[in-house]
């Protein structure tokens, strides 16, 4: 049987695995075949050394060390004081000398390995009044046709359960090396040499039977290059086949037109980032392949601007532009956001035609770009006549939510689709909206930027976005301060003295938030009292009436979450932004699209029920401004809780991001994506930047010389089997 052959057989046919044992790897960790068992790999921060293996009449007091010998008793001591039982195996090896195995609240060893079995005892040696034992021990039962050295001085423990423990899966793994022929190796010579890279098939057996522990990295970083460069060549084959059967648009920016104009009657001078997003982007819309690019930056780093401006590039063309927003409260302040900036485009061009010449029917009576809202909200009669003018190709800008979605919403000349908070649209909410261009005109594809303001570290950005080019925004604009963010005790003294504070800022003209994670009191989710009892977590609609009675009664105390009627939200919103509304109680309805630049203090209840993301982006509704702004993070949580810790530790939201990704690990690293493409295995996106990095510029090379690998047919066909076309396609960024 070759090798690939044996990868494929089904784990059942792994000498010692039982059909019980088959069930329990199939069920508990997914394993079917003998690949999927070698892909079971052993925890990395677990590989011990046992030791040299030693008679006991040469061995040393405080070295580590492994005996091979024979089970010659079990004693069970049980120290009812202590609560503590002691099971102690006497173990003899061939020369005489004897030595004590001692564990500790382990009942069951005595069961699993009967006195006279032969075993390998590692541990380290000392010595116990008269007495040599093991401190720290492990033991393995040998086979009796064992009877050389022990082969695996490192120890590694697997991922296992009480049914089918480490030692257990240990014993398969061992079992389908010993048979396993020589791997064939999928990797391209130069890059193997390269990167200095070991051969696949001694990566395989070095990470499961490492001879000693410096050979588990270099077996790792074999491994984790292997998932990092298939995922990546995946992606790039992805995105050149879909690059080249698609005809894009070419939105050439314009010195004479409107996006110019932007920049030219701007307040301000963008910041460097800024600038350099213009140019990638403008790169883009001036080839004739559509854009896939994903634009991120942290709370307050300019994204608007830069998205409006290759809408405007758009409409430079004579075409238009959609930005698609995934909440009402955030298209609507899109559509402010945009009025203000458009305000001057407006006056500057009043009675005058277009930028660079002749006329545009979608001018509005001002002779600026014509821009309109549609959401869930819009009557039918504004629907109807907004269809039509859409249609028309008289309305420039639209911005709007997933009811751009609806079959009857069709553009004139669709050129450039802006999704904004990217992850809370699926692949197919993306690609519907971009095939709305309008195919009377041609079947070309237009430009799409997506666009999120949840950092996104750029490990993870350089995988599950290796489909996407990226631009980062990774400053904030002149003037902004960083707001100082505390964390205190929910039942602390000082919550007073917070509460005068927040009087004495909102009485001068700011404003101040209070969020909740609940809409109302919950029976199940209840935080444990430090004097006994317990109370709900925080709700809005109880710390409302708590805060307008009791607490600023001489205030007036404002109310929002998502259960209210959007009329009756967006009535409080505007009432908060004018100051109508001095204090604004809310849940995190508010983590977006809410821009108040007098609002300077965030206090956030039951905290440590929000993650690292949330909390950075409901803090990123104060400090908008140039006044001085505080974040109060409350928690009843009894031990420290790192993720408020990395909160209060930095405002850097790629550095939370990071700090994010190390706390909870990829996890299903697709699943941001909407897709069902597997879990990385052994590589830690975190740990592993670097061979990220060169895995994706190493993709990058490989498809651009040739695209269908048929220079490569073993790291095609390692592709294939790992993503597969079908999974692949799901990777479409729209």
């Amino acid at each position: 049987m070759d090798a690939q052959s044996w990868l494929e057989a089904d784990v059942a046919e792994v000498a010692g695995v039982t059909r019980a044992a088959a069930t329990v790897l199939r069920e508990t960790f997914g394993v079917t075949n003998v690949r999927e068992l070698l892909e079971h790999y052993p925890h990395q921060d677990k590989y011990r050394d046992v030791g040299e293996q030693v008679a006991l009449k040469d061995a040393a007091v405080g070295q580590a060390v492994t005996i091979v010998g024979t089970v010659l008793r079990w004693n069970v001591f049980r120290a009812r004081k202590r609560r503590m039982t002691i099971v102690k195996a006497t173990v003899a090896d061939e020369h005489g000398g004897r030595v004590e195995v001692p564990f500790f609240n382990q009942e069951w060893w005595p069961r699993r390995i009967p006195e006279g079995r032969r075993v390998a005892a590692s541990g380290t040696l000392e010595r116990f009044r008269d007495t040599l034992r093991l401190k720290n021990p492990k033991l393995v039962e040998l086979s009796d046709q064992e009877t050389g050295p022990v082969a695996d001085r490192v120890q590694v423990t697997y991922p296992a359960t009480e049914a089918l423990p480490s030692h257990r899966i240990a014993k398969f793994v061992a079992a389908a090396l010993d048979v396993l022929p020589p791997i064939p190796d999928h990797l391209p010579d130069a890059l193997r040499a390269g990167w200095g890279l070991l051969g696949l098939d001694a990566a395989v057996r070095t990470i499961h039977r490492p001879p000693d522990l410096g050979a588990v990295e270099p077996a790792r970083t074999r491994l984790v290059y292997d998932e990092l460069l298939t995922l990546q060549v995946g992606l790039q084959r992805r995105r050149q086949r879909l690059e080249s059967r698609a005809l894009g648009l070419v939105n050439e920016p314009r010195t004479d037109g409107f996006a110019q104009a932007l920049l030219d009657r701007l307040p301000f001078t963008p910041t460097a980032s800024q600038s350099r997003a213009f140019a990638e982007l403008g790169a883009d819309l001036a080839r004739p392949k559509p854009m896939h690019r994903l634009l991120q930056g942290d709370v307050g780093s300019g994204k608007t601007l830069v998205g409006a401006w290759a809408m405007l590039t758009a409409v430079d063309n004579g075409r238009q532009a959609v930005l698609m927003a995934p909440t009402e409260v955030l298209a609507e302040q899109h559509l402010r956001t945009f009025t203000a900036l458009l305000e001057p485009l407006r006056r500057g061009y009043a009675g005058s035609r277009a930028p660079g010449g002749g006329d545009r029917p979608g001018a509005d009576l001002f002779g600026g770009p014509r821009l309109e809202l549609l959401t869930g909200a819009t009557s039918a009669k504004q629907l109807r006549g907004l269809l039509a003018e859409l249609a028309a190709g008289t309305i420039d800008l639209l911005i709007g939510t997933h009811a751009l979605l609806e079959e009857r919403v069709t553009f004139a000349d669709l050129g450039v689709v802006i999704v904004d908070e990217q992850h809370r649209f699926g692949v197919e909410h993306r690609k519907r909206l971009r095939d709305k261009r309008g195919h009377a005109v041609d079947a070309s594809i237009p430009d799409v930027l997506v666009m999120t303001a949840t950092p996104i570290p750029r490990s993870l950005a350089l995988t599950v976005y290796g489909d996407l080019d990226v631009t980062v925004l990774d400053e904030l604009p002149p003037g902004r301060q960083p707001v100082h963010t505390e964390i205190l005790p929910t039942g602390s003294p000082r919550r007073q003295r917070l509460y005068d504070y927040v009087r004495t800022r909102v009485v001068a003209g700011e404003r101040a938030y209070v969020v909740c994670p609940l809409v109302e009191d919950s029976n199940l989710l209840r935080v444990e009292e430090p004097g006994g009892g317990d109370r709900s977590v925080a709700s809005a609609e109880t710390t409302h009436a708590r805060l307008a009675a009791d607490v600023f009664p001489d205030l007036t105390v404002g109310l929002v979450h998502g259960r209210l009627p959007a009329a009756a939200r967006d009535e409080t919103m505007e009432a908060f932004r004018d100051g109508r509304v001095q204090v604004l109680v809310a849940t995190t309805v508010i983590e977006v699209g809410v821009d108040v630049p007098e609002a300077t203090i965030m206090v956030i209840e039951d905290a440590d029920r929000f993650g690292i993301s949330q909390l950075h982006q409901l803090r990123g509704r104060v400090g908008r401004a140039r006044a001085r702004s505080y974040c109060v993070l409350f928690s009843s949580a009894s031990e420290d809780n790192a993720r408020l810790e990395a909160v209060a530790a930095t405002t850097d939201g790629f550095r939370l991001a990071e700090r994010d990704l190390e706390l909870r690990g990829e996890g299903s690293l697709f699943a941001t994506r909407q897709s069902g493409l597997p879990d990385l295995k052994l590589a830690r996106l975190a740990q592993d930047i670097e061979w990220v990095a060169r895995s994706r510029e190493d993709a990058r090379g490989l498809v651009e010389e040739d695209p269908d690998l048929r220079s490569f047919p073993p790291l095609r066909d390692e592709v294939a089997r790992r993503y597969g076309e079908e999974r692949l396609a799901e990777l479409e960024a729209g």
